[in-house]
């Protein structure tokens, strides 16, 4: 899913970061190659950590915004995810595209953890949206 996602901010003309112990298993089957940045913005000092765990991170070519944060959550609790998007959202308010990435029986523990109070309280849940992996036998599509 990181190759994937990567492919598409590629694709829409944004600089992509990966986690750097998550390059070596990216799957160039699935698409072209394409390039990371070595580092995220400067200007994120204090959430810098969290952001570098990540799974995909969007950045606007040249202005070194941050334009979409994605969780990819296939076997880690959907909360961690929610929770990591949410600490940098608390910082930087005016990150608005959030995303969880994970399987479609998932959804409604996205949606259970989303409506905990903490999340409320932050409005996460104004920004954050699912997106839905459906796999089959001929491949996998993001939805």
């Amino acid at each position: 899913m990181q190759t994937l996602l990567g492919a598409i901010g590629t694709a829409k003309n944004f600089d992509v970061w990966i986690p750097l112990k998550d390059r070596w298993m990216l799957d160039w089957s699935l698409t072209s190659p394409y390039g990371f940045v070595d580092r995220l913005p400067g200007s994120f000092e204090k959430v810098q950590t969290i952001l570098q765990e990540v799974d995909v991170v969007w950045v606007g070519r040249g202005t070194g915004r941050l334009a979409a944060l994605y969780e990819v959550e296939h076997s880690t609790p959907i909360y961690s995810g929610l929770l990591r998007l949410n600490d940098i959202r608390l910082i930087h308010p005016e990150i608005d595209r959030l995303g969880i990435v994970s399987n479609e029986p998932r959804r409604s523990a996205f949606i259970r953890q989303l409506n905990r109070p903490t999340f409320q309280a932050s409005n996460l849940v104004s920004v954050c949206t699912f997106l839905s992996i459906l796999m089959s036998s001929i491949g996998t599509r993001i939805c």
